[in-house]
């Protein structure tokens, strides 16, 4: 068998008021002398006051809070630019990033930078820093958070608006704090892509040719817990416990992606939320059953597998007809919950689809993808969602 490595970091709490935490993780990280932190804050968040308590709970422990919230819709590096001129000029040492998956993003770059010299746009270029970035706390809000135990950051390049993923010993935040409570607000139209988005990142994890024993034991319970929520959303919308399961499921598949990696619909869903205003997670919603049949082909014993994990019954059939079923429970699902199942509902244009497509190949996690893919093969791809 291949090599086996396993590391568990960062520290992480998941369950309710988990939150309650942040001022003991603050103190230990900011410093005792006139403790600062910079908190990177999703602004869809003041609605809920999600943002005046996570600043109240830090305040209350006697720690200055300087919160940045001038995070645009499709943020790029230039944003992060904005925040990184402000962390080093505040010198604050510790940074909290709170909301979804552009917003930590943005904080876990900044993080990293900010100690030394270097600007967003030479990280972007592959130089490294030489220093250990700044302590970062998470608190994601968006039900999914596949990148979540891997020293990367993806950001979008504000030159070119090319999705960018680097890799950066350390840049791994030191604690996440899951509150499946900060989810409540979100819709149950916008709390299922996000599910369906964690999925994939699972199930591409789990077909991976990265892929090992223990990521196998792991992915399976995120795969069976993330369909599970999925079942509670569509039957019961409102059931706390949906969210829950959800974010049970979503962090075992980002320890599970961290030892193993995620797949070509993980890759243009980010390329193409780079370039075009389609959410992510809408994105995955559409790719996962393609990417599923694109698997099929190498893996097909693993994805027919993944039939009694979504709650089906298997019985004694063929490979070919689980997988054909697994694909088929996953478009059901999008038919139940009314999401748009081919890329030009979002009235994107094909001919513009050939650059995202060079995008996604050039991402280091696609070098592990089932089978080897070049451009063409991963337009093709494109072309078949379309």
């Amino acid at each position: 068998m291949a090599d086996f490595h396993f590391a568990v970091r960062p520290k992480v709490w998941l369950g309710p008021d988990t939150l309650l935490r942040l001022p003991l993780l603050a103190g230990e990280f900011a410093g005792q002398a006139a403790p600062r932190a910079l908190l990177v804050a999703d602004p869809l968040l003041y609605e809920s006051k999600t943002v005046d308590r996570v600043r109240s709970l830090l305040e209350d422990r006697g720690i200055q809070v300087l919160v940045f919230d001038e995070i645009p819709d499709r943020a790029t590096s230039r944003t992060a630019d904005d925040l990184l001129r402000i962390a080093r000029g505040s010198r604050a040492p510790l940074v909290v990033s709170l909301g979804g998956i552009q917003t930590l993003m943005l904080a876990r770059a900044v993080a990293v930078a900010a100690p030394s010299r270097l600007d967003i746009d030479s990280l972007l270029d592959g130089k490294t820093t030489g220093c250990e970035g700044l302590p970062l706390v998470e608190i994601p809000t968006s039900l999914r958070h596949g990148f979540m135990t891997s020293d990367c950051f993806v950001l979008t390049d504000g030159r070119d608006r090319r999705c960018r993923l680097v890799s950066a010993a350390g840049s791994a935040p030191a604690a996440v704090l899951i509150d499946p409570n900060l989810a409540a607000g979100l819709s149950p139209k916008i709390a299922a892509p996000c599910v369906l988005d964690g999925l994939m990142g699972a199930v591409e994890a789990y077909v991976s040719a990265r892929s090992s024993f223990m990521s196998d034991l792991i992915l399976e319970k995120a795969i069976a817990s993330l369909a599970k929520a999925l079942g509670s959303l569509l039957a019961r919308p409102d059931d706390p416990s949906a969210r829950a399961d959800a974010w049970r499921g979503s962090f075992l598949a980002a320890v599970g992606q961290g030892m193993s990696a995620p797949g070509i619909g993980t890759a243009l869903s980010l390329t193409i939320n780079a370039h075009f205003p389609v959410p992510k997670s809408s994105l995955a919603a559409i790719l996962l059953p393609y990417s599923l049949e694109a698997a099929s082909k190498s893996r097909l014993e693993k994805v027919a597998g993944l039939l009694p994990l979504l709650g089906e019954e298997s019985g004694a059939i063929p490979d070919s007809e689980a997988a054909a079923k697994t694909v088929e429970w996953l478009r059901t699902r999008l038919g139940l919950l009314k999401i748009p199942s081919r890329l030009k509902d979002f009235d994107l244009s094909l001919d513009r689809l050939v650059e995202t497509a060079r995008d996604a190949r050039e991402l280091d996690f696609m070098n592990y993808l089932p089978r080897a893919v070049s451009v063409d093969d991963v337009f093709d791809f494109v072309k078949t969602a379309f």
